[in-house]
């Protein structure tokens, strides 16, 4: 793929997990990895976190922190603060060593529509589930497209993949394997089709960067 990024896409404020702000416009000349979540998701989103944080390990033992950036986006401005959002990294422990951020609930909905990308909310399946960062039962839900793209340098959209995280054989950090829902904890075991793995999008980024990613 070749696909110039919309001025919206490069240009919304966007607000990491310690309140940093920046744009995906102020990252030209590094390469992107991206993908989408939500902290209570039950079904696949902590799956797409521990390979998100195991792509950017990779980056690191690779020597390419400083080109390539991995970046996981919330579709749930409502709930996921910058705080929350730094609570939840934290469950993966010291060495987590990705980004996460929110576009806010003025950005988030044009940031996504303008990659491609599908989320809708939705009623909270009964019983509801217990929110694992508040104590609380969830009242809503969030449903979204499971996918991961590459950004190159030069803003350009280079390549993307759609499906459900295949995270078998990952340990998932306790408190998330267990507010994992069974369809959830299913998908851990045996990834439904599509997939996706970071072996995957290790390569891809290793075609479009020209350099080795691997652990």
């Amino acid at each position: 793929m070749d696909q110039p990024l919309s001025s919206t896409a490069q240009s919304i404020p966007l607000t990491d997990q310690t309140g940093r702000s920046f744009t995906l416009g102020d990252l030209k000349g590094k390469t992107i990895v991206l993908t989408d979540f939500l902290t209570t998701c039950q079904e696949t989103c902590p799956m797409t976190s521990a390979n998100m944080n195991q792509i950017a390990q990779a980056v690191k033992a690779s020597g390419k922190s400083g080109d390539i950036v991995v970046l996981e986006g919330t579709v749930d401005p409502a709930r996921d603060t910058p705080a929350r959002l730094a609570a939840y990294k934290q469950l993966f422990g010291t060495n987590a060593d990705w980004t996460l951020f929110t576009a806010g609930q003025q950005g988030t909905a044009p940031l996504w529509k303008s990659l491609g990308v599908y989320y809708k909310k939705v009623a909270e399946d009964s019983p509801a589930a217990t929110d694992w960062y508040t104590g609380k039962k969830l009242t809503y839900d969030v449903d979204h497209q499971d996918l991961v793209m590459i950004i190159g340098p030069d803003q350009h959209l280079k390549w993307v993949t759609t499906g459900t995280p295949n995270a078998v054989g990952t340990k998932l950090p306790a408190t998330l394997d267990a507010f994992l829902s069974d369809e959830g904890q299913a998908n851990h075991k045996h990834p439904q089709d599509p997939s996706w793995t970071t072996e995957q999008v290790q390569e891809a980024l290793s075609q479009i960067t020209g350099s080795t990613i691997t652990n």
